[in-house]
């Protein structure tokens, strides 16, 4: 995985470092990050672990993947991950020196992809960038696809709709409701499943 640089999360780019942002604000735990990833990605970091803070660098910088350190684990730390996940997703890996309740399976929720307890070593540091990369380019892409299919679904729901509008006020076989919607689709130059959504919308505002 080192060495192919992420374009937008989805398609590798050979022979082009990784960008790693690592927010820690411990010199020493910095140090073995620093000598776990020598040569093998940019690595910057940041001490303030804040959506503000993070968006800030990221928009200075495209970032593959974001680490967060921290000896103790806490709300604001699942707070922020939350907050990135819904405005900028990415890889998240979290390392901690000590769990506390049920944070590990919160931060997982929110939306980190790696979540490391007292498991913080040179060794294992590229090991760790390298699965929780891949985690997050698996879970997005069962995501959208997902999303693909409620939108198919929506689309066949409200074509159906528009349809039996169609049969009911003009009278009309399925076939031929079906092929109106084409063809108005066709000569607006616009999908069907918006002309089945404007003609939804009129039957539901009329007397």
């Amino acid at each position: 995985m080192f060495g192919a640089k992420m374009n937008s999360h989805e398609e590798a780019q050979p022979n082009t470092a990784l960008e790693i942002l690592l927010v820690d604000d411990d010199a020493k735990r910095v140090e073995i990050f620093e000598a776990g990833l020598a040569g093998k990605a940019i690595l910057r970091r940041i001490s303030e672990l804040t959506t503000s803070a993070v968006l800030a660098e990221t928009d200075a910088q495209a970032v593959d993947i974001l680490i967060i350190s921290r000896q103790l684990p806490d709300s604001a730390m699942i707070k922020t991950i939350e907050e990135l996940a819904r405005v900028r997703p990415m890889p998240v890996a979290v390392f901690v020196e000590t769990e506390l309740d049920d944070l590990a399976r919160r931060a997982i929720r929110a939306g980190a992809s790696g979540y490391i307890v007292k498991g913080l070593a040179a060794d294992r540091v590229a090991t760790v960038v390298d699965v929780t990369i891949e985690r997050f380019r698996l879970t997005d892409a069962l995501l959208k696809e997902l999303s693909r299919s409620k939108s198919d679904l929506e689309s066949r729901k409200l074509i159906e709709k528009a349809k039996g509008l169609l049969m009911e006020q003009r009278g009309v076989s399925e076939h031929a409701a079906y092929e109106a919607l084409r063809k108005m689709a066709m000569a607006r130059g616009k999908p069907m499943r918006e002309i089945a959504e404007t003609i939804v919308a009129i039957s539901n505002i009329l007397p």
